[in-house]
């Protein structure tokens, strides 16, 4: 006869120990079903009473930017005049007023691009605050 194909191949002992029967008294259940001890720890542990000031967090790294921006705004503005102004004295005929001048436009393009980024950003802002709005509404 083949080790494999014998008559106990297969078959699973009966030899198991049942579990231990469960010897302690149930918990005290409140009146929804839960456990006395998850009642009093839980959300409905107490009366929610108002909050006080010391429950309130602070608002992180001080108070926030209202306007978006705006500071970033106002010395991107200050440095697009002050480079305006250097771009109308430069006389564009000689080989280093070209290079400044070349200069000087590359910076404005950067400041250019940088206004029009904190723009974007408000925009985002604004669309983002509606759209809660509209959700809450």
């Amino acid at each position: 006869m083949d080790p494999i194909s014998s008559t106990t191949a297969g078959v699973v002992s009966s030899k198991t120990t049942p579990a231990a029967p469960d010897t302690a008294a149930p918990a005290a259940r409140v009146t929804d079903g839960r456990a006395t001890a998850a009642a009093s720890a839980g959300p409905f542990a107490a009366a929610p009473g108002a909050a006080s000031a010391a429950d309130i967090p602070e608002p992180p790294a001080g108070p926030p930017d209202p306007a978006l921006g705006q500071e970033v705004l106002d010395r991107a503005f200050a440095a697009l005049e002050k480079l305006e102004k250097e771009l109308k004295s430069i006389d564009p005929t000689t080989p280093e007023g070209a290079k400044r001048m070349a200069e000087i436009t590359r910076q404005l393009n950067r400041v250019d691009e940088m206004i029009r980024m904190i723009n974007e950003m408000r925009r985002s802002r604004h669309e983002a605050n509606m759209a809660v709005i509209d959700n809450i509404a």
